[in-house]
């Protein structure tokens, strides 16, 4: 979680596929936020506008960190799926943030950072 991003929009189990082993999911948004600046070779003009993405990904990947991620030991049909539905608001909740952030960034892109977010962005933040 985009958590997470991806944080920034991949589905959970994708989002703990990219994630590093054992590392709390801190450290997973900073280093997705770190090569999302470096991928995408922010200026310092354009830095203002990168630091309100990232830290509408801090707050997502803390909002989805709270939650379980899948069903709890012993859950019915009906538990997991209303463990689903819960974990997938809160991560769309997220996405709704992040939207208008990323558009503001987005606007700021040269045309060659453009091309290189829309590479980012469609394979998912963890390229």
């Amino acid at each position: 979680m985009l958590a997470g991003v991806l944080i920034i929009g991949l589905p959970p189990a994708q989002v703990r596929a990219q994630a590093r082993p054992n590392a709390p999911p801190a450290q997973n948004v900073e280093a997705n936020i770190a090569g999302l600046h470096q991928r995408l070779q922010i200026t310092p003009a354009q830095e203002a506008q990168f630091n309100a993405f990232a830290n509408v990904m801090r707050e997502n990947a803390r909002a989805e960190a709270g939650l379980p991620h899948g069903p709890p030991p012993n859950a019915t049909a009906v538990d997991g799926l209303r463990a689903f539905i819960q974990y997938n608001e809160v991560e769309l909740a997220g996405l709704k943030k992040l939207l208008p952030t990323l558009e503001a960034l987005y606007a700021a892109l040269s045309p060659a950072q453009e091309k290189a977010a829309d590479t980012v962005f469609n394979q998912g933040a963890g390229g």
